[in-house]
């Protein structure tokens, strides 16, 4: 038996035991537990199959434990949705590092293109690796064929063949009497419908194991040549950064002018309160400095950098174009503090700022990288900063940070939106109870009675399991006695 083989049928079972283990997972322990225990079982397989010796694993995967170690405990502490899901994007950007593309590249000098590339390795891996592990890594010809292994190998072969001659036979049988029929088909009905819905889940998850596995025992990948760049001169490129800087400047002096002139002056030229005025535009600048940093990464990668006195010129130009962009992201904040004073805040609204943070730091990240020729150096800067971003919004927990903006709104006489008090998640029931047993307006009450009927049941229930949720407090929602509701 060939080493392949041998790795092949050791990747195998690690995956059939993953995808058991999986569909007990979902079935017997609770929502977002079941998640953060299967990301371990994972990791544990991995360790497993290292240790073994049938299975040579990079040393370069160890690193990973710990960030992933850290994201799992993330999943089940805090129970915001919105931050479950980008917890789980953290976990796949740092799976993508083990990767054979990245493996194969210096990580901390690994490019956008390597990130890409080593993502779509894993990706794929998943979806279509355990067919190649099956069929072409695993030579069947050569295994044993003498004791046990005859005997499961003639057991599955005769177990096989004896599935369409029970349907043939059966289904006569069925035909010829009505009474036979109708015990055959609800005894299947009631035994066979668990059953397939357990396989299906072990053959699904199992699959999607095999080829990750696969793809993380695969030896580095060599680079492939890098795409060619510097095809255009200052001229082509030199022209879309003016006039990209052109239009910037001119809104930046209208917000100069207006936004940043105050309220009266707002009311007087459009007629508009001044958070109404506030509240337009915010997402579409948002966009714009999204989409402006593709475009400096396009446009550095398309000049011509052999003439110093060309690169001087584009890095003005796009230096530039960054300081603009600054003073957009302040006009942004600007609008989304005055927005949110007016409207209150929401999940959309708190993530899309941190978002905004995360550009803030990878515009200086370009700066000190791209602007500086160590374009190789972006890549891992802005994935780290990603990270950094993760990590703050699981320490600063968003859903209770939307509760005591709005808490604090409502004591001061502003509307409460009781509906979407009530949908935040256990992450702000701790906020809540504190804050609405203060304020006695209508709003808050229906917010209270609202969140009655909402947690009566769930915080007891088994359905899912977080940190938060166990945590969170018991007992009935109150609002202040001076609404007397």
């Amino acid at each position: 038996m060939s080493d392949r083989t041998r790795q092949g049928l050791a990747i195998l079972a690690a995956a059939l035991a993953l995808g058991v283990a999986a569909d007990a997972l979902g079935r017997l322990v609770p929502g977002r537990l079941d998640v953060a225990l299967g990301l371990g079982a994972v990791v544990l397989a991995v360790i497993a199959l290292g240790q073994s010796g049938a299975v040579q694993l990079p040393g370069s995967l160890a690193p990973l434990g710990g960030p992933l170690a850290l994201l799992g405990v993330a999943l089940i502490w805090r129970d915001s949705p919105a931050l479950f899901a980008l917890n789980l994007l953290g976990i796949l950007t740092v799976s993508a590092l083990a990767a054979p593309r990245l493996r194969a590249a210096d990580r901390f000098r690994a490019g956008l293109a390597d990130y890409a590339v080593g993502g779509l390795e894993l990706a794929g891996g998943g979806a279509a690796g355990a067919a190649a592990l099956v069929f072409r890594d695993i030579a069947w010809s050569t295994l044993p064929v003498g004791g046990r292994v005859r005997g499961a190998r003639g057991a599955a072969l005769g177990l096989a063949a004896s599935v369409p001659v029970a349907a043939v036979f059966g289904g006569l049988l069925m035909h010829a009497d009505p009474v036979f029929d109708r015990l055959v088909t609800r005894s299947l009905d009631l035994e066979l419908r668990p059953l397939l819905s357990h396989l299906v889940a072990v053959v699904l998850w199992g699959w999607l194991a095999a080829g990750v596995l696969r793809v993380l025992a695969a030896p580095a990948a060599p680079l492939a040549q890098p795409l060619r760049r510097g095809m255009l001169g200052l001229g082509e490129v030199g022209t879309v950064l003016l006039v990209v800087d052109a239009i910037f400047l001119a809104f930046v002096v209208v917000q100069f002018r207006y936004l940043f002139g105050g309220a009266d002056l707002v009311q007087q030229v459009t007629g508009m309160s001044y958070a109404e005025y506030a509240r337009r535009g915010f997402f579409e600048l948002v966009a714009v400095a999204t989409l402006s940093l593709p475009l400096l990464l396009l446009t550095d990668w398309w000049l011509d950098q052999r003439d110093p006195l060309r690169v001087r010129r584009f890095r003005l130009l796009a230096g530039v174009m960054l300081l603009l962009l600054d003073v957009m992201l302040a006009s942004a904040l600007l609008r989304m503090r005055l927005y949110t004073a007016e409207y209150g805040l929401t999940e959309l609204r708190f993530y899309t700022t941190a978002f905004m943070g995360w550009l803030v730091l990878v515009f200086g990240w370009f700066v000190a990288t791209v602007l500086r020729g160590r374009r190789e150096r972006f890549g891992t800067g802005a994935l780290l900063a990603g990270w950094l971003v993760l990590a703050g919004l699981n320490l600063a927990n968003p859903d209770a940070v939307i509760a005591a903006v709005n808490l604090d709104r409502a004591a001061r006489g502003r509307p409460l939106d009781a509906a979407y008090t009530a949908a935040l998640s256990a992450d702000a029931l701790p906020a809540l109870r504190r804050g609405l047993a203060t304020i006695g307006s209508a709003d808050a009450c229906a917010a209270a009675r609202a969140l009655d009927a909402r947690w009566r049941g769930e915080l007891t229930s088994a359905r899912r399991w977080t940190i938060s949720l166990a945590r969170a407090p018991r007992g009935v929602f109150t609002c202040g006695a001076s609404s007397g509701g």
